[in-house]
């Protein structure tokens, strides 16, 4: 419990810092709140995005033959604060899947948005430190940049380059259904809402 508390404790002082540098003292997160609102009422279509996963295999960000919901966040491997949060949160998730049994209902994506450093080793490297199941969490590194960008632009992603190669970003859970739409932004404080999401998206489509 405390190093959950200490964990969610980090996950608020590193989001509330990165939005007051990002948002102009916090003036856009009524924006924020209005797209979050506006993706539930009309659905955004998610561009194609190709990567190399954990295994080395080259594969999309989503398989319209795969038939599950996807729950995709946005991540660089060398963060120790969100990203690490994160992580804990997906496996997690990882756990709840399988003990539901929704193997076969939902999937769990991360993607890179450094993939000039996360390159396949250190993803790899990511996915065994995080114990991710390839078949059940997929650990992406875009291999197209232009790709990425429009992808970081659909999710309402923001990144700006700090010190000593790290990022200042936002995170959420971004709930994907099986028609390949982003229809769900949930808070990174409440992984267990995102999956009710994907699991309510499946049952529904």
């Amino acid at each position: 419990m405390t190093r959950t508390l200490i964990a969610m404790l980090v996950i608020a002082a590193i989001g509330g810092f990165a939005f007051a540098c990002l948002t102009h003292g916090f003036t856009i997160l009524t924006t924020e709140s209005e797209r979050r609102q506006a993706v539930v009422a009309a659905p955004i279509a998610v561009p194609d995005l190709w990567g190399i996963d954990q295994t080395g295999k080259r594969r999309p960000l989503l398989d319209n033959a795969d038939g599950r919901t996807v729950i995709v966040d946005f991540i660089f491997t060398r963060c120790t604060s969100v990203c690490s949060a994160l992580g804990t949160s997906y496996q997690q998730l990882q756990a709840d899947i399988r003990e539901q049994h929704l193997e076969h209902e939902v999937r769990l994506v991360t993607v890179s948005f450094d993939p000039e450093r996360d390159t396949p080793a250190v993803i790899a490297d990511y996915g065994r430190r995080f114990g991710a199941n390839p078949e059940t969490w997929t650990i992406l590194m875009p291999i197209d940049p232009e790709a990425l960008r429009r992808s970081l632009e659909a999710f309402g992603v923001i990144r700006v380059p700090a010190p000593n190669g790290q990022f200042i970003h936002n995170a959420a859970f971004n709930v994907i259904d099986r028609r390949g739409r982003l229809t769900r932004i949930v808070d990174i404080g409440r992984p267990r809402q995102a999956l009710a999401a994907a699991q309510q998206l499946f049952d529904r489509t």
